[in-house]
């Protein structure tokens, strides 16, 4: 089958969407940060925020909408303790932040990095993400470990329950998401978008697919629950699990992902066959992002390394070429930015290029610097909607439209 693989990096001057779930995939489509085979799922706009269903090969837990293997970050954020010093903040993005004691005298205060504070209250629990370094500020409300409100640049939200499980979104009292679950034959999952003018229907049947088994094993097992197909505006979508010879399988449409059910790490992807590298443990379990590596039946061949420690990202090609960035994030729901670009030949001449950021994180300055024989520099400034109205090229002012 084939599998749409797109090389999945920031372009120039790009603040990657919170749509796109940036901090959760990894360099290529199909892949997460980890190495895990990974399918994120668009169900829909409730208001301005992204609604994205989320399949991952590392996830052996069940939503309470889709089954076994997914997840409905928006409804399922949650902000849990992990042991007595340690919080884990499942964000609305799919992204999990692990937020620590500050000081052991102040347990309730709490800090997830740069920006981030957690303040515990009986059973309420306010996360505030205020970045130094652009980006909007903001706010999240839990009680009783769930996402009861969230206030972000898409807006603000309050997240509506029956009992455990989210039912519904709001904002400013407008319903925005109405989730229902019936029971039946076969159990169906129903989402309503802004005042039911869209609708996303998922049916959920019984499948044998691989499970957790101890630390370093896993086996077949039967779940009851197990999402089989997306009834949406655009269509229907099929989904099927399966494996053999130790490996398992996910197909999602016409795309298909095999993975090691023992590591949770891709194996293939259409015709790319994977091999991923190890993870390296910091203190507090902030985790590197391991070497991705990919050869094609054609015999391309493509690789990539990045350090969520110092931002670095690497990324080489068959034809000598090499892309190397930094990027930093500066909001809370994975908006992560670019500092600078630079993109290498196979004769060694480069182009780097660096951004400025405004407070609400929008591009307004950019230098490119050409390297080599084509050796210049070529600057740009940009407003508030993106267009150019100052450029300077090697030195000297040239009229912009």
């Amino acid at each position: 089958m084939a599998c749409s693989l797109l090389a999945h990096s920031p372009a120039r001057g790009e603040s990657l969407p919170f749509a796109g779930l940036d901090d959760l995939r990894g360099p290529y489509e199909g892949t997460g940060m980890f190495g895990e085979a990974l399918h994120v799922q668009p169900l829909g706009m409730a208001g301005n925020w992204p609604i994205c269903a989320v399949w991952s090969s590392d996830r052996t837990t069940k939503s309470p909408y889709l089954g076994f293997g997914w997840s409905i970050p928006a409804l399922e954020s949650r902000f849990v303790p992990l042991d007595v010093r340690r919080w884990a903040f499942y964000q609305p993005d799919g992204y999990v932040r692990i937020f620590v004691q500050v000081d052991r005298k102040e347990s309730n205060v709490l800090t997830g990095g740069p920006a981030w504070t957690a303040i515990v209250k009986d059973d309420l629990i306010r996360v505030t993400a205020d970045p130094h370094d652009g980006g909007p500020k903001s706010e999240f409300t839990f009680r009783q470990g769930r996402l009861v409100r969230m206030i972000c640049e898409e807006g603000s939200f309050d997240v509506k329950y029956t009992g455990r499980v989210a039912d519904g979104i709001t904002s400013h009292g407008k319903t925005l998401l109405e989730a229902t679950r019936e029971s039946g034959p076969e159990k169906r999952a129903v989402f309503r978008f802004n005042g039911g003018r869209a609708q996303v229907v998922a049916v959920c049947r019984p499948a044998t697919v691989f499970g957790p088994q101890g630390e370093s094993s896993a086996a077949m097992s039967s779940q009851e629950n197990c999402l089989a197909s997306l009834q949406t505006p655009d269509g229907t979508v099929d989904f099927s699990y399966g494996g053999d010879n130790g490996e398992a399988a996910f197909q999602a449409g016409n795309a298909r992902w095999t993975w090691d059910p023992r590591t949770r790490k891709i194996l293939s992807c259409g015709d790319w066959i994977y091999t991923i590298g190890e993870t390296k443990n910091h203190e507090d379990e902030v985790k590197e992002t391991p070497t991705f590596d990919r050869r094609h039946a054609d015999g391309r061949h493509e690789s990539y390394a990045n350090s969520r420690k110092t931002g670095l990202c690497v990324q080489s090609f068959t034809n000598g070429t090499s892309r190397t960035y930094k990027v930093f994030t500066s909001g809370p729901l994975a908006y992560r930015r670019v500092r600078w670009t630079k993109e290498t030949d196979g004769d060694g001449s480069s182009v780097r290029t660096d951004y400025t950021y405004n407070e609400a994180g929008r591009v307004v300055y950019r230098r490119t610097t050409r390297e080599g024989e084509d050796a210049g520099t070529d600057e740009a400034w940009l407003d508030e909607s993106g267009k150019v109205f100052r450029r300077r090229v090697d030195g000297k002012e040239v009229p912009t439209k």
